[in-house]
Parts: C-alpha cells; structure tokens; sequence
C-alpha cells in the first residue's frame, strides 16, 4: 500500500524541562485528524526533531499508541545524524505498526558521495529487514545541507521497490518535484510547501506535508483532496491563494516559535510557550504585525472552509 493525502507535520508541546508533554501532544495530533488531515508526521523538522533525544521521541510514539492514537495514521521521522539512532527509531515505528517513516539523510558532513547517501538508507533498511516498513526520503537540501538526486532515488528504488514508496520534497522547487513525478511514475511525491500543494497535485503528486498545516490544515486537506476537480476550481483558486498567503507569514520568521504562538493564543494553553534552545519563544503577541495578519487570514479561513 502507497502513502498518500494531507499530512500535518506536527508541533511538539514541550514542557518547562523540555521534556515531551504526551497529554498535549495527543490531543493536538488528534485535533488536527478531526479538522481534516489524512495522517500526522510527527518527529520532522517543525517537530524540533533534531533537538530531541532519541530517548524522548521513542516514549512520545509509544505514548501516542498507547494513549489509543491509530498508528496506522502516524509517519514518524526517523532520520537522524546517527545511523544507529535512525534504525532503533526505525525499528520502533515498525514494532508499532506505524505508516511508515520519514527518513532525513544523515546530515552534518555536507557533500557527501551519493554513494554513501544510498548506503545509508542501505544499512537503515536492511537493519530493520521488513518489506512492510514504507520508508518516504526526506529531501530538503536548504536545510540537511544534503540533497536526494534523481539518481539516488533511481538507485533505491530498483534495490528496494517494497520499501522506498516516495520522498517529501521541502526544496520549494516545483521543478524538481514534477520530474520526480514523470521519472518515478509509481513513486509518491508529496509537496513540502503549502503553496506549492495546489500544482504538485495536479501534476500527479500524492499529497503535502508541511508545518503549516497546524493552523491551516483545513485549507489544506481541502486542497490535496480536491485539486484534479474542475467542479471546485473557483474554491480551490480561493484557498491556494490564502493558503499561500498563510505560509508565506509563518515563513518569514523563524516558523516553529511563530506557530507555536499561534497556538497558544488559539488554544489558550501556556505550554506552547516553550520550546528547545536555541530557538526563542516569541511573547509579544499585541506588537507583533504577522500575529495580527495570521488571525485574521484564519478567520476568513474558517468562513471560506464552511463550503469544503
């Protein structure tokens, strides 16, 4: 089975200690399923991933289970700096009969030899050695510093066609997503930007996951669900266009610390104030224009959404 639709690239509720708050992290997960998403990628970069211990993100997906989350609807990130941390969380993710795993590149040592980008998904996968575990590569270059090219994919999936099903490409280049789609017909190709999720489906994509989906996901499942119908043009035209506008607020700052004001305000909850170092809380909601301009654009959010 492929992977595919909406998935909300989750925030992580920390407490004081920075320690996970599983409560929290729950009810958001689930929150976000009832406004419209297909699944939750939990442990990406929104999800301040790769400030967390490997310790603290394997009690959160165990919590989450066993808490009563489906795991058929959870994509862990499991791609870390360390191969040996990728494959126990990994092995995690397929002892609980997770989705399947977003797998970042190890990262750090940039330019590496595409050989030796393939050869660690090579050990990742013949580690956890089950054709059932869906792994989608994690391709966003301006970030890892480390890009999955065309030939990787190619090199991939002829090695291992049941276990690499598609890639989230975070690149914000239509471009390369497009000729991933026309190269890898059978490939799952999801948009990484909200604003790129409109053409990326239509053009053959399998869905989005992006961070902006925890305030906007409605507008987003919206989106990936409807883009190939003609019928909902004129809506679907209105809602890339503020979907659009949304992310390109929460992207001009640094995002995380942005939603999670954003949450905090919404949800009236003070433990979105916290967040791992170095990143910053943000504090002044009433002298912040963006947090000014994200309320409003949600509220004509949720009066266009009453037409989904």
């Amino acid at each position: 089975m492929k992977i595919s639709g909406t998935f909300c690239a989750a925030l992580t509720p920390l407490n004081k200690d920075f320690s996970i708050n599983h409560e929290v992290y729950f009810e958001h997960c689930k929150r976000m399923l009832l406004h419209g998403s297909d699944g939750i990628a939990i442990f990406g970069s929104t999800g301040e991933a790769n400030l967390l211990s490997l310790d603290s993100k394997m009690e959160a997906m165990q919590s989450l289970v066993d808490r009563g989350f489906n795991p058929s609807k959870l994509l862990p990130g499991t791609g870390m700096s360390s191969m040996n941390e990728s494959i126990k969380l990994s092995n995690l993710a397929v002892k609980l009969q997770m989705a399947g795993a977003l797998i970042l590149p190890s990262y750090y040592y940039n330019n590496p030899a595409d050989q030796g980008v393939i050869d660690y998904y090579t050990n990742i996968i013949e580690s956890v050695n089950d054709e059932k575990f869906k792994i989608l590569l994690y391709h966003i270059p301006q970030i890892s510093g480390v890009p999955i090219k065309q030939n990787i994919i190619e090199a991939l999936v002829k090695k291992y066609p049941d276990n690499i099903v598609g890639i989230k490409d975070s690149s914000n280049d239509l471009e390369n997503m497009i000729n991933t789609i026309k190269n890898f017909p059978d490939f799952c190709v999801f948009s990484g930007s909200d604003s790129l999720a409109l053409p990326v489906m239509q053009g053959g994509g399998a869905g989005a996951i992006t961070a902006t989906a925890n305030i906007s996901v409605k507008l987003l499942s919206f989106i990936v669900k409807f883009a190939k119908n003609s019928d909902r043009s004129q809506e679907l035209k209105k809602a890339h266009i503020l979907q659009d506008s949304i992310r390109k607020i929460v992207f001009s700052q640094e995002q995380i610390s942005f939603m999670k004001a954003i949450m905090r305000i919404n949800t009236k909850d003070s433990i979105w104030e916290n967040i791992m170092p170095p990143l910053v809380s943000l504090n002044d909601f009433n002298n912040n224009n963006n947090i000014k301009k994200i309320q409003e654009l949600l509220i004509e959010m949720n009066d266009l959404s009453t037409n989904f």
